[in-house]
């Protein structure tokens, strides 16, 4: 029966693109243009794979619903759309694209849980060409709450129709582990992202893998094989 098909729900950031640099980059320039400058490196990256509206209430000490976050985000997203999307085929992890693969031919439901707001997801899935390796999309917005909060992962499993203790999660960062805690679903911690494996293990994850041949044997299946990653494209200037 399809509802007793397990699933691999993976988070987008750190797990199948290495974006998380790109990301910090990225916030840092915004918050030098909007007068925030000297916020610490350490807390910056902190953030990644958080919702861009809670990212710049905390790091700017503005509500979340207030005009200077507003502008932020907006300024944010403009500027990763310009420098980082063109980039996105060759962020994808190496071996990602080969175990998407090898899960749904083992008859695995896969799906995408992200932070990311539906446009801001497909503009790197879909040049990354990953799009069709995946079931469903859920993203920041589809639920009442965001991670860490269970709601995200509980749609997803709803959409696949797999009941969640047939789910597993997989993510790089603390608020991927408490949701999949609060889920009541398996949670493998990927340490290629943004946290530590003591960070990972501490929000609940069951075991923590540091490359994508490991997640590949942590998911019961052989190691993948790269193929030889795209062109890794210029960036674009800004003005």
């Amino acid at each position: 029966m399809s509802a007793e098909r397990p699933a691999i729900l993976f988070d987008l950031d750190g797990t199948l693109l290495d974006t998380p640099g790109a990301i910090a980059n990225t916030l840092h320039r915004v918050l030098a243009e909007t007068g925030h400058g000297d916020v610490p490196d350490e807390r910056v990256r902190a953030t990644v794979g958080r919702p861009l509206t809670a990212v710049f209430a905390d790091l700017t000490g503005s509500p979340e619903d207030s005009a200077p976050v507003a502008e932020a985000v907006a300024l944010f997203r403009e500027l990763f759309r310009r420098t980082v999307v063109p980039e996105a085929a060759a962020l994808v992890f190496p071996g990602i694209p080969e175990l998407l693969r090898t899960l749904r031919r083992s008859g695995y439901r896969t799906a995408v849980v992200t932070s990311k707001i539906l446009p801001s997801a497909m503009e790197l899935l879909e040049p990354a060409a990953l799009v069709d390796q995946f079931d469903a999309i859920i993203c920041h917005g589809m639920a009442e709450r965001g991670k860490p909060h269970p709601d995200l992962a509980l749609l997803a499993a709803e959409r696949l129709g797999t009941p969640a203790h047939l789910c597993t999660v997989v993510g790089d960062a603390v608020d991927d582990m408490r949701m999949a805690a609060g889920a009541g679903m398996r949670a493998i911690g990927v340490t290629y992202g943004v946290a530590s494996a003591r960070q990972l293990t501490a929000s609940g994850a069951v075991q923590v893998v540091e490359t994508v041949a490991d997640l590949a044997r942590g998911l019961g299946q052989e190691p993948p094989q790269p193929t030889a990653p795209a062109p890794r494209a210029a960036p674009v200037p800004l003005p």
